[in-house]
């Protein structure tokens, strides 16, 4: 899919990885490398935003500004943005691998295993059911 990628997103590593990574085994219309360009120039600024709040000492979510008012760090509201998003052109291109999906994946390969997605398996793992008393792990389908 290189013929289809853009020179400003294969002129960047982490774009140009975040390219390959999402159109891997993937028949792409071409009317959707406009918006996979943008997908992948959001998921580039959520990977900034975490940098720029992760530092040597752990992640910081507030500062202190001149007027000595604690504030929230700027990149968490950038943050959400880029996830709403990232889950909206998502949906947009692969529109859950039906007939209005601008990207198609071959039936051999392997899901997108992208960050948010990772994070919603993690999450419907750690839920907790009760059954008569006990809690028991709910199994990710």
């Amino acid at each position: 899919m290189d013929d289809l990628k853009p020179e400003l997103i294969a002129a960047d590593p982490y774009k140009s990885r975040k390219w390959d990574e999402l159109t891997a085994g993937a028949d792409i219309d071409p009317a959707a490398v406009p918006t996979l360009t943008l997908l992948v120039n959001w998921y580039a600024i959520l990977d900034q935003c975490m940098r720029d709040i992760s530092a040597d000492d752990g992640t910081h979510v507030a500062y202190v500004n001149d007027q000595g008012d604690v504030k929230a760090m700027p990149q968490i509201a950038t943050m959400k943005q880029a996830s709403a998003e990232i889950r909206a052109l998502n949906k947009q291109l692969f529109a859950d691998g039906g007939d209005t999906a601008l990207i198609r994946r071959d039936t051999k390969a392997a899901p997108r295993d992208n960050p948010l997605e990772r994070a919603r398996r993690a999450r419907e793992l750690r839920l907790e059911v009760r059954n008569g008393g006990k809690a028991q792990r709910k199994t990710a389908t």
